[in-house]
């Protein structure tokens, strides 16, 4: 499953088609979509694709973590709204996402409620295995346009 908005950004949340980045990452995008509807994480993506498209470094809502070194791609959280709940931005979804800037691809990574008593902060550990994947993903992008 992945969406295409505006020609621009598409945003991918299938685990099972995302193939070595679902390996590669510390999180269990599986478990994380437990609950959320197929509708709520269209929702979701579209917001996604919709603050990407204002730009990955001028969007307020997109939180850069790591680019890699080509600048090719990058780890970013970003803040989403919850409508369910009646929350906000500041208090809704975070999504971890590994983001293409150059084929315009957008991979989530990993979901969760922003003050509801679920994760706050990713430990060094997930960060690190973050890392190594945007920067695995940005050598494959490298040898795939030679």
């Amino acid at each position: 499953r992945s969406r295409n908005y505006l020609s621009e950004y598409s945003v991918h949340y299938d685990p099972n088609e995302m193939g070595d980045i679902t390996k590669l990452s510390p999180f269990n995008l599986t478990k994380d979509l437990k609950g959320i509807s197929e509708i709520k994480i269209q929702s979701i993506s579209e917001e996604i694709a919709n603050e990407l498209i204002k730009g990955i470094e001028r969007s307020p809502n997109v939180i850069v973590r790591y680019w890699a070194k080509l600048r090719n791609a990058a780890w970013v959280k970003i803040k989403t709204v919850d409508v369910e709940r009646n929350a906000g931005k500041s208090n809704g979804y975070r999504c971890i996402m590994l983001v293409d800037t150059f084929n315009k691809h957008a991979f989530l990574l990993h979901i969760y409620r922003h003050g509801h008593g679920e994760d706050k902060n990713i430990d060094k550990k997930a960060e690190n295995k973050l890392k190594i994947l945007v920067e695995e993903y940005s050598k494959s992008l490298k040898e795939n346009n030679k």
